[in-house]
């Protein structure tokens, strides 16, 4: 079994200045994990840093806003049973459409995607793929819309079963909901 902490769209620091003081300290309370998984849209340097330090290996691909970082726009990789696919999604119209991001698991011959770029966040299953994305991490808005507020996902690969429990800031209470899968 491996955890794992799931994070994106930071936009540090062009439209936030930080990540929520209890959402950082629910991730250091977290970390570190064996693998932080992040879709990208960071804007800094620092920001890909802070994130990959929380974990022994980081699957951590650009977004759309990700100018300069030396990241790959797409990584997929073995994860127990399971292949995953990271990828920002930007190149999906419209954002989050489900066809188009299990069409992208699909080519990458992988069982989940992770992905970002609308800010919500989402856990189902279509097209006998499993879409994840984590929302995002300061909760601004992205172009297409508003963000529910900040969040990240929390969550374990155990051979084919995938358990992740999102945390989601409301004004100053931490929310969360827990989701399953096995593929």
């Amino acid at each position: 079994m491996i955890n794992l902490l799931v994070m994106g769209d930071a936009h540090i620091p062009e439209r936030a200045q930080e990540v929520p003081q209890p959402l950082k300290e629910k991730i250091e309370q977290l970390a570190p994990v064996d693998v932080v998984i992040s879709p990208g849209d960071y804007t800094s340097e620092d920001v890909v840093e802070w994130m990959s330090s929380l974990g022994e290996k980081a699957l951590m691909v650009t977004g759309n806003c990700d100018f300069g970082l030396p990241l790959p726009n797409r990584v997929t990789e073995e994860l127990e049973d399971l292949k995953v696919v990271v990828d920002h999604g930007s190149g999906v119209h419209p954002r989050g459409d489900p066809d188009q991001l299990a069409s992208i698991a699909e080519e990458e011959g992988a069982d989940v995607i992770f992905t970002g770029h609308t800010h919500r966040p989402e856990f189902k299953e279509h097209r006998e793929k499993l879409i994840v994305n984590p929302g995002s991490l300061t909760g601004v808005p992205s172009g297409g819309g508003t963000s529910p507020g900040p969040s990240f996902m929390y969550g374990t690969i155990d051979g084919r079963e995938v358990w992740i429990k999102l945390y989601l800031l409301e004004g100053d209470e931490l929310k969360t909901e827990e989701f399953e899968a096995e593929l």
